[in-house]
């Protein structure tokens, strides 16, 4: 059971961040401990150095305008005033042999004639360097490390100044002492800051997974809780919330469509089964098994047309829509579509009249906006009488594309107009008329997709108008 948390654990992205930092920040801050306990013990080992030449420049001094007596007796005042911070003061013959040898007390427990073998190997140098002296006659179990400058003194004899680096040593233990103890702690803090920080900065990922868990339960209308901090997580959530939205949004409206489809394919093909079992209880004649099949492709069309209206209709609400935008030019368009429609119109004795008072280039998908078009251009037909004539008008009004359409036919009612861009709708007086009742429910789609909007004015027995805004003119 421990080794599955453990595992489930390190899985964590917080858990591995928080060990990748930790393993960076222990690394970083070593090497940046050890330079700094270098450039420590430099510092300290120059200031050092910087005594002893300061110290053998002024006994040398003293020694040569005094002699020994003068130098003893500064060395005493030393020690009176500080005992601890006392030098080991040598002078040396031309022969290396002790003309005067003062030894602080920290010494005292050495072998004198040791130091002074010791002193009189080392040669001459105006740089401090070290030496090492044992305790190997009182067994104290101490070495002392010690750093001397060696100087010539103008009358041949030499001057050796040392002093004991414990000091030194000991604040150099303290200074790495602290400073471990230190990194420690910080580490330990650190370690518990970061393992919090990327825990709450990984809240938003582990929310999307609740989420899209949510989702897949079934859940459609579930949703990232979005904190506003503008970054890229947050974005990441908004982003995942609309697509959401547009996927639940997809989906509700497929289950409409399916509704529509199911109640509206319904009546034809109740239809034509009834007219298919009717024709095989009975003995039809060659003439009546044409009729039938006839009824029977005009009603397949009916069912496809509608299926391919629905489809569409759902797919321009939802934004997803394909469209092959390309650059239209109101005149052609309207020509085609006048054109296309010239003969119908003439069959009820309906003109149509073309007005051009601008002409303007629009972006559209081409085979969309003639869908848009042949769907006003039906119904404008369709519902006016005989002798009536139908506008087609292209001019820019307040720096705004627009096509208008007017009839003179029946018009709509005031509490119908409001009503037929909605699927399957159809009004009282327009029922006589053979349709399925989602032109203008196409319409309004395929413009919400292209981002145009459109409107309808209309007037019972007076006629309607249909206005197109295809956008701002460049």
């Amino acid at each position: 059971m421990s080794l599955s948390l453990n595992k489930n654990l390190f899985n964590k992205i917080s858990f591995r961040l928080t060990y990748i930092y930790i393993l960076l920040f222990v690394i970083s801050n070593f090497f940046i401990l050890l330079l700094n306990y270098f450039l420590f013990e430099y510092s300290l080992k120059s200031r050092d150095h910087d005594l002893l030449n300061t110290k053998a420049k002024e006994y040398s001094s003293i020694y040569l305008k005094g002699g020994v007596d003068e130098l003893n007796k500064l060395l005493i005042e030393e020690k009176q005033s500080d005992e601890e911070s006392q030098f080991l003061v040598r002078i040396a013959s031309e022969k290396s042999e002790s003309i005067f040898l003062h030894i602080p007390e920290k010494m005292q427990h050495f072998n004198i004639e040791q130091i002074e073998k010791n002193l009189s190997l080392l040669q001459p140098s105006k740089s401090a360097k070290s030496f090492l002296i044992r305790d190997e006659f009182i067994n104290t179990g101490e070495d002392d490390d010690y750093e001397l400058i060696n100087i010539n003194l103008p009358n041949g004899q030499k001057i050796q100044v040392a002093r004991n680096t414990d000091e030194r040593e000991d604040l150099l233990e303290r200074y790495l002492g602290i400073t471990l103890a230190a990194l420690v702690v910080v580490l330990i803090l650190g370690s518990i800051g970061g393992f919090i920080f990327s825990n709450r900065a990984l809240a938003p990922l582990r929310n999307l997974i609740q989420t899209m868990k949510r989702i897949y339960s079934g859940e459609l209308n579930a949703r990232v809780p979005i904190r506003n901090s503008n970054d890229e997580l947050d974005e990441i959530g908004k982003l995942f919330n609309k697509m959401t939205h547009k996927i639940e949004r997809l989906i509700l409206n497929m289950q409409e469509t399916l509704d529509y489809v199911a109640h509206d394919l319904k009546t034809p093909l109740t239809r034509l089964k009834a007219k298919s079992e009717l024709l095989l209880l009975k003995q039809s004649t060659e003439l009546e098994y044409k009729s039938a099949l006839a009824d029977t492709i005009e009603n397949t069309t009916q069912i496809v047309s509608l299926i391919n209206t629905i489809m569409d209709i759902s797919e321009a609400q939802v934004g997803v829509l394909k469209l092959n935008r390309i650059t239209v030019n109101s005149r052609t368009i309207l020509s085609e579509v006048q054109d296309l429609y010239s003969l119908a119109a003439e069959e009820k004795n309906i003109s149509l009249r073309y007005i051009e008072l601008d002409q303007f280039d629009f972006s559209a998908d081409q085979n969309r906006i003639k869908q848009i078009l042949s769907n006003i251009f039906d119904n404008a037909i369709k519902y006016s009488p005989a002798g009536s004539q139908i506008e087609i008008i292209s001019q820019i009004n307040n720096s705004r594309k627009e096509i208008i359409v007017k009839d003179q036919g029946m018009g709509i009612s005031s509490e119908n107009l409001i009503k037929i861009w909605d699927r399957l709708f159809r009004a009282e007086e327009a029922r006589q008329e053979k349709g399925l009742g989602l032109g203008l429910s196409l319409v309004k789609s395929i413009c919400k997709a292209h981002g145009w909007e459109v409107h309808a004015k209309s007037q019972l027995n007076v006629g309607s108008e249909f206005i197109l805004m295809l956008g701002a003119s460049s």
